[in-house]
């Protein structure tokens, strides 16, 4: 009905009275904000024919432009804000919708189109459609645009859907007429899921201001029909249109009367399209525009059409659909060759292409390895089914989507039907082999690292200058092609992908994706690899892993700049991974990570850490690829489900812990309820927060769940009420349903969506009605304690509630009573429960640590508990598959466990996973120990800080205290569960007995320094001496005692123990004797947290909850000087050098002091690494290192030698210049070869700053051990590792590209 390649009309904005000159550079940066679509309008010359179609389209605009005051409504439209056009394939719907927007336009009532296309990205993607409409109401009405522009400043990360609704809802004037929205060919874009959210913001929009319309255009598909009917917007069908006969015969006359004058078609003896000819073709045209358009093209291309029009009207007329598919045939027949290889290659290469961009004749060209000639004479010669779009540069079209459709299908014979499995084949080979030929180092010519790629001018035409077209295609759509073909790949295939996956061209990918913008499509592309584990060998697949663990883990800086996939990427890959080993040599300028650089990727480990505090709640993703976490460190993060790494940076927001997550039902959205009373929403894909936080509670928001619609989101609150949400206006539904008379834990929505249940402390379980939030029945009452969890089955049949009673009980949803007893089986709280999405099992977490898997026909635990957290389990929640289980826990780890066997999955993390409560050097200097509330003990290589054979276990509740005997062959340890043990310290193995006899916690353990005893201390208030040979009690000492000894310790000739107590007492004991010497020493006015002798025994120093040291003289109990002050919160321990000149001490101030003994003076400036309270300090034998160990689990090593001098420096003068600024204010001897960075140069996200710019980025694992002053952490490889940074040969800023050495 109209020329397909016309170029698209450019509109003049309405310059609205109100604002007078439109204000361009608003415009422009609403334009650079909302990044609509350019070529998503619509084109003056593509409308209907004068004389056709005009009952429905002045039917439309009469709809559509009727005042505001007027009462106007088209029949079969029940809901006057919005109309719905629909009709089969072919039958002009675009045509009219191109006429409906040129008219409206006309009359200055346009406020924006959107022209989708399946077989365009960038017009198939719903999530394109509203800025664009956005944008083109903001061009037309100033208020609106200042109303958008506003929004933006405040939150740039605003999602479309919030900034559509809210914006208008905000406006407190209107447009003196109305405005129309016009979305064509809805059904060729996005999915169901996609689509049906679109329409929601759309209809509320009109809804809510009576001066916006929107008309939707699209085939009948039966997600857009249930939309609008349950809407009360009936539609228009085009087959019932009365007017449609003679509207198409109309249009068959002229396009018959413009081939006749075109061609010079001889009219004589008899006209050449007569009314019986005519009749035919309109018969035949089914009332499908498209036949007669195609009709038209076709005989185009003939000297004489007579004879083709009579072949193609010979025969029988059949339906509409038929004589259409006969018709593209035809066109085909004519022109193509089915034997022509070339003609098949052509043909599958653009159809192939076709659903993910229209490419060129020159492109095509490249892809297939044929002359340009041949493709265009290929397209050429189907002129009447392909066209090339001027707005695509020329790319080639289909002229209407059925072609496309007929190419595939099974009506298109084989000699011409393209075999799309086979186009597949061909363009993911054709696609790899472009990359490797064409990908290179520095693609773009970026001149400086300092400037993220959005603050690079001109970025978007460099790429079009840099990367061709060829290239970008296959950049973005390989896997894609290579994924769709189920067949194993060729050795040729597997060879190509081996080489890109392991070499440098895999990196000029990311930075080919880096600055298109496009990197989330490698982590896409790759995924679909590891997918295909039938397609391609163990190899590859391990490749792909290798490169995705490098994608997920440098997201930032490779979606932030791209050098820095150079500069801050590698450097920190593992130096064992395939990508690192093969192209390292080509990077020889890069930072090198001197200390702390892992080997190899993190295992797939049984446990993930990132998060800095306790795990509240937990949730997979809905298609199973990602597990979202909240923490009580106020932080949302995302998980790879397949590898446990973290994808990209924590979700940061909320201003308090997050209390629970929930995916939405299409995966695109997480919602987070959290103790600072709002719920957020973020981005899924991208992390970013979309729209305002929830606001409505006036308590910590308990729970969060998504409607299985996904519109709505439900939550409980300690506000003790329920509110239900719109998740598109960003406000509650109605008023807040109450009932329970306590704190709300749980909510979840029925798999129908119809009902919503809520479990409370107030021990009951309520059922609402979704839609009004009125109660439905009587409480569920059964539990003794509070609900904490509940959930309902996959089926809607029942609900499972955990409870504070420690049990599990599962209830009748039409009855609410009872099913079976209660399942027992956890002496604790049973804090989360979860259906597994087949049905079959419950499984449970709990404050008992443990977690168990029920089965719901029987109601019995299936096999043993799965044990492994060390912390109470809060969340529990099954994968899509139902075949693993992830749990979140206080011990602020995520484990990921195998349903079949019962078992975490992957390897075991070596290292502490709880607080480490104690650490010792063994005499020799050659080994440290620890001691951990995980219930083990470790012993790891001083040297090298690698774990010593396995963790030492035998304890049954945590390790508080750890030594060596004297000559390092025996390790002791004191744990809660009121043991001591002695260990063989060259096996591991116990030696004897546990010595028992302790009737509390044993705090402490030491050896006497003769080696012959050994001293226990309790909560319990005695310190028991132990001979060390036998294990037996030799003595009690503080028996009778009444304040609490909080330490303990020897005097070096085993004859006394000093003791500080609670009350800021020290007293000092005969060994032998058991009683005290002297007067007790009223040393402190806090708790004597800490006490050791002096090596020659005439000292003791003590610290003190009071935030001060004091040294004591030993044999008079008269203090030696002045208090030793400087830490700032209570010290929790202290110790002698070996040769008795310095004084460590450790503080909760989270820092480490070094004391001049004799002076009292600080040494140096504090060490500063660990996160969180230090709990234990060692010197080791010769003085030189000092080991910690600290509430945040890790045990970190410190170098006197380094504390103690002064000097700094660094190499070269232009790097001095940049290291003064972002180096760690140390006294330490720091030179440009191991750097240690000041945390002040690092912003939250990892950059490191300098007066240019960024300068690099460091991963989130190596923040804190970049930071530190600690020379190692044990185990080196741990996720809070020691790094130390070389930057002796750094290439940066304007000489970044020397990183660069081609090999």
């Amino acid at each position: 009905m109209g020329d397909t390649s016309t170029q698209q009309k450019n509109r003049s904005p309405y310059l609205d009275s109100e604002t007078g000159a439109f204000n361009n550079i608003e415009t422009d940066s609403l334009r650079k904000l909302l990044e609509p679509i350019n070529n998503a309008s619509y084109q003056d010359e593509r409308g209907c024919m004068d004389g056709t179609r005009t009952q429905i389209i002045n039917d439309t605009i009469l709809w559509a432009t009727k005042s505001l005051n007027q009462d106007i409504t088209l029949k079969n439209s029940d809901f006057d804000g919005m109309m719905w056009i629909y009709g089969m394939a072919g039958i002009g719907k675009s045509a009219i919708a191109h006429s409906i927007c040129r008219r409206l336009d006309e009359s200055k009532q346009l406020g924006g189109c959107f022209f989708c296309r399946r077989d365009d990205p960038a017009l198939s993607e719903t999530k394109s459609v509203l800025p664009t409409l956005i944008f083109g109401v903001a061009v037309i009405f100033g208020p609106y645009r200042n109303q958008v522009a506003q929004a933006l400043r405040d939150d740039p990360q605003l999602a479309s859907g919030e900034l559509f609704v809210s914006s208008l809802q905000s406006l407190e004037d209107h447009p003196p007429q109305t405005l129309v929205l016009v979305v064509d060919a809805f059904d060729e874009c996005g999915e169901p899921t996609t689509r049906k959210k679109l329409l929601e913001h759309l209809l509320k929009a009109c809804r809510q201001n009576r001066w916006l319309k929107a008309i939707v255009i699209s085939r009948p598909e039966d997600d857009i029909r249930a939309f609008f009917n349950s809407n009360g917007v009936v539609g228009r069908d085009l087959g019932q249109d009365d007017n449609n006969r003679t509207d198409i015969q109309h249009f068959t006359r002229v396009r018959m009367k413009m081939v006749a004058d075109k061609l010079q078609v001889s009219q004589h003896p008899e006209p050449w399209i007569g009314e019986r000819r005519l009749g035919h073709i309109v018969n035949r045209s089914g009332g499908l525009f498209i036949f007669v358009e195609t009709l038209y093209q076709y005989l185009m291309k003939y000297r004489n059409p007579k004879s083709p029009l009579d072949r193609l009207l010979g025969g029988p007329s059949e339906e509409a659909r038929i004589e259409l598919q006969k018709l593209y045939l035809a066109a085909i027949e004519s022109r193509v060759n089915s034997e022509e290889a070339e003609s098949r290659l052509v043909a599958r290469a653009v159809v192939g292409v076709a659903p993910h961009r229209a490419l060129r004749d020159e492109t095509i060209a490249a892809l297939t390895g044929l002359e340009v000639g041949t493709v265009t004479s290929w397209v050429d010669d189907l002129g009447p089914l392909l066209y090339r779009d001027h707005a695509t540069q020329g790319g080639i079209r289909v002229r209407h989507i059925s072609i496309l459709e007929y190419f595939t299908g099974p009506f298109c014979p084989l000699d011409f039907r393209v075999d799309v499995k086979q186009a597949d084949m061909e363009l993911s080979m054709c696609s790899l082999q472009t990359m490797m030929t064409e990908l290179r180092f520095n693609i773009c010519g970026l001149e400086a690292s300092h400037l993220p790629n959005s603050d690079i001018q001109n970025l978007s035409k460099r790429v079009q200058e840099r990367v061709s077209d060829i290239l970008q295609y296959s950049c973005l759509h390989w896997s894609t092609h290579l994924y769709a073909n189920p067949d194993p790949a060729s050795k040729e295939v597997c060879e190509l992908l081996d080489t890109f996956l392991r070499g440098e061209r895999f990196l000029y990918w990311l930075e080919v994706l880096s600055v298109m913008g496009k990197v989330p499509a490698a982590i896409v592309a790759l995924r679909k690899i590891i997918a295909c584990n039938r397609k391609f060998n163990e190899n590859t697949i391990n490749l792909a892993q290798d490169a995705l663990r490098f994608v997920l883990s440098f997201l930032a800086p490779i979606s932030t700049s791209a050098p820095h996939i150079y500069l801050s990427a590698l450097p920190f890959t593992p130096s064992e991974s395939s990508l690192w080993t093969t192209v390292h040599k080509s990077f020889p300028k890069l930072i090198k990570v001197t200390e702390g650089r892992m080997k190899k990727w993190p295992r797939i480990g049984d446990l993930w850490k990132g998060h800095a505090s306790n795990i509240i709640d937990i949730a997979y993703s809905p298609d199973g690829l990602n597990v979202a976490s909240g923490s009580v460190d106020k932080t949302v993060r995302i998980w790879d489900a397949s590898t446990g790494a973290p994808v990209g940076e924590p979700l940061k927001g909320h201003t308090s812990s997050v209390m629970s997550v929930t995916y939405s039902p299409d995966g695109q959205s997480i919602a987070s309820g959290s103790a600072d009373n709002t719920i957020r929403l973020w981005d899924a894909a991208t992390g970013s927060p979309t729209g305002e936080p929830l606001t409505g509670h006036t308590a910590p928001v308990m729970s969060v769940a998504y409607s299985p619609n996904g519109r709505n989101i439900v939550s409980g609150s300690r506000d003790n009420t329920i509110r239900i949400w719109d998740v598109t206006m960003g406000k509650p539904i109605g008023e807040p349903a109450t009932g329970h008379t306590d704190v709300v834990t749980s909510v979840a929505y029925s798999p129908d969506g119809q009902h919503i249940v809520s479990g409370s402390w107030d021990n009951t379980i309520r059922i609402w009605d979704a839609a009004t939030g009125a109660p439905l029945g009587e409480p569920l009452k059964g539990h003794d304690d509070g609900v904490e969890s509940v959930a309902y089955s996959p089926d809607g049949r029942k609900i499972v509630s955990g409870s504070r009673d420690r049990t599990i009980r599962i209830w009748d949803t039409n009855t609410g009573t009872p099913v079976g007893k209660p399942l027992e089986g956890h002496v604790y709280s049973v804090t989360s429960v979860a259906y597994s999405p087949n049905g079959r099992n419950i499984v449970s977490g709990s404050t008992d640590k443990k977690i168990r898997i029920w089965d719901t026909a029987t109601g019995k635990p299936i096999a043993e508990p799965l044990i492994g957290h060390t912390a109470p389990v809060m969340s529990v929640a099954y994968s899509p598959d139902s075949r693993s289980i992830v749990s979140g826990s206080r011990d602020n780890t995520i484990r990921r466990w195998d349903v079949s066997t019962g078992i975490p999955t992957g390897e075991p993390v070596m290292g502490h996973i709880d607080v480490v409560t104690s650490v010792a050097y063994s005499s020799d200097g050659q080994h440290i120990v620890s001691g951990s509330l995980d219930n083990t003990i470790r012993i790891w290589d001083a040297a090298t800080g690698i774990q010593v054979g396995e963790p030492l276990m035998g304890h049954n509740d945590g390790v508080e205290s750890v030594a060596y005997s004297p000559d390092s062959q025996k390790i002791i340890s004191g744990s809660r569960d009121r043991t001591i043990r002695i260990w063989d310290a060259a096996t591991g193995i116990p030696v004897g007995e546990p010595l028992k006899g302790h009737t509390h916690d044993v705090k402490s353990v030491a050896y006497s320094p003769d080696g012959l005893n050994i001293a226990s201390r309790s909560y319990d208030n005695v310190i028991r001496i132990w001979e060390a040979a036998t294990g037996a009690l030799v003595g009690e000492l503080l028996k009778g005692y009444t304040e609490l000894v909080m330490s303990n310790a020897y005097s070096p000739d085993s004859r006394y123990i000093v003791s500080g107590s609670e009350d800021g007492i020290i007293q000092v004991w005969d060994v032998a004797t058991g009683s005290p010497i002297g007067e007790p020493l009223d040393a402190h006015i806090g708790g004597v947290t800490g006490i050791a002798y002096s090596p020659d025994g005439r000292n003791i120093v003590s610290s003190s909850e009071d935030c001060t040291i004091r040294i004591w003289d030993a044999a008079t109990g008269t203090p030696v000087g002045e208090p030793l002050t400087g830490h700032t919160n209570a010290v929790g321990s202290v110790a002698y050098s070996p040769d008795g000149r310095n004084i460590v001490s450790v503080s909760y101030d989270r820092t480490i002091r070094i004391w001049d003994a004799a002076t009292r003076a600080p040494v140096g400036h504090p060490l500063k690494g660990h996160t969180q309270t230090i709990t234990s300090v060692a010197y080791s034998p010769d003085g030189q290192r000092i080991v910690s160990g600290s509430s945040d689990g890790t045990t970190c090593v410190w170098s006197v030698q380094e504390m103690l001098n002064t000097d700094r420096t660094v190499s070269s003068r232009n790097l001095s210049q940049i290291l003064d600024k972002v180096l760690l204010n140390s006294s330490g001897s720091i030179s440009a070869s191991s750097v240690a960075l000041d945390s002040k140069s690092m912003d939250s996200e990892g950059w490191v700053r300098c007066d240019e710019g960024i300068l690099l980025w460091v991963p989130e694992d190596c923040r804190r051990g970049v930071t530190s002053h600690a020379i190692r952490t044990l185990p080196p490889d741990a996720q809070q590792r020691c790094v130390r940074l070389d930057f002796t040969n750094f290439k940066y800023g304007k000489e970044w590209a020397d990183v660069y050495h081609d090999a």
